[in-house]
């Protein structure tokens, strides 16, 4: 199983006065998967310090996440 961060973006407003553009990082823990997904914009996460502030990491199949595997 391997452990991914991945930068979700949008574009909205959360106030009035807010920035309309804002990222929120999200962690999965996918099931089979080992791979190098930097393409997909997944970034393998191999320690604690690599997390991006990410705390909670969803388990999910990879097919959920529509990834293409080389090979």
């Amino acid at each position: 199983m391997g452990r991914y961060v991945k930068k979700l973006t949008r574009v909205g407003s959360i106030g009035p006065n807010e920035e309309r553009g804002f990222a929120i990082w999200v962690g999965y823990d996918i099931a089979g998967v080992d791979d190098d997904l930097s393409e997909q914009g997944l970034i393998r996460v191999d320690d604690a310090s690599d997390t991006h502030g990410v705390t909670t990491f969803t388990p999910i199949d990879a097919e959920r996440l529509r990834i293409q595997r080389k090979g």
